[in-house]
């Protein structure tokens, strides 16, 4: 039987979302004693999904998505990409505090009084606005001769993620509708996909919930009971300390002139 297009989506973001918390789970419970079944069936779960998928479902979900029908999977795929920019601010922020320490100068500059958290929930226009200003800033002068030095070469894969991340949340709001045969390959696509996971997403999930029974807490927490809710849980963003004196890791005059003109620009958008 054919799955309609809504549903066969669905399933493809279920899929993706399973395979992160079965990793966790398994990091989990890799800390507690015994339970050897368990860490076998819980590797088994992780194995059977990881073999029915393929590294462009992805991609097919993003494609899809261009389907008129499927409007309201877009946004709400729009706001879990929100949530995935904000990730990876969060990531680049830890990165830049562990190579420079937690008053690098870079961290004012980049992140200065932002609190991260509300990011979550903002309007598309008001995350637009951040990340043209938090892009601008990345491009200054300073924060590509910082990013250049090796003191900081560890974080490049966390800009990296994080410019990857902004375009794919933007690519949801400007890619074109599928004109009428492109649109039915793509709900052929999603059904051939949905037939390839659907067994092997229902064994492993089943796997899972039989691997962490013994651990309700963790049942919980890996979002892999039928009627449990995620809750995000919100970090407070850390205090930025006052810079030292001059190194050569501090922005130049030049520099700072550059981001105080950003910044004086941002506040008027």
């Amino acid at each position: 039987m054919t799955a309609a297009p809504l549903e066969a989506l669905e399933l493809l973001v279920n899929v993706e979302r399973l395979a992160p918390r079965l990793d966790a789970a398994a990091a989990a419970l890799a800390q507690l004693p015994g339970l050897a079944d368990e860490k076998t069936w819980l590797d088994a779960a992780r194995q059977r999904l990881a073999g029915a998928r393929r590294d462009d479902d992805g991609a097919l979900i993003l494609r899809a998505l261009r389907l008129p029908e499927l409007e309201p999977a877009r946004r709400e795929r729009a706001r879990h990409l929100q949530g995935a920019i904000v990730d990876a601010l969060e990531r680049l922020q830890a990165g830049i505090a562990y190579a420079g320490g937690s008053g690098a100068p870079l961290l004012d500059l980049l992140y200065g009084a932002v609190k991260l958290p509300p990011l979550r929930r903002c309007a598309r226009e008001a995350l637009e606005r951040f990340c043209v200003d938090f892009e601008k800033r990345m491009s200054s002068t300073y924060a590509k001769r910082m990013f250049a030095t090796d003191t900081y070469e560890v974080v490049a894969p966390a800009v990296n993620e994080l410019r990857a991340a902004i375009a794919t949340w933007r690519s949801v709001f400007i890619a074109a509708p599928p004109d009428e045969t492109e649109a039915m390959a793509l709900r052929r696509e999603l059904d051939v996909a949905a037939r390839r996971l659907e067994l092997p997403f229902r064994q492993a999930r089943l796997l899972a919930q039989a691997a962490l029974l013994p651990t309700a807490e963790l049942l919980d927490e890996t979002g892999l009971t039928p009627e449990a809710k995620r809750r995000g849980k919100d970090p407070d963003t850390h205090a930025l300390l006052e810079n030292d004196p001059p190194d050569p890791h501090l922005p130049t005059d030049e520099e700072r002139a550059e981001f105080g003109a950003l910044m004086e620009r941002s506040q008027e958008d």
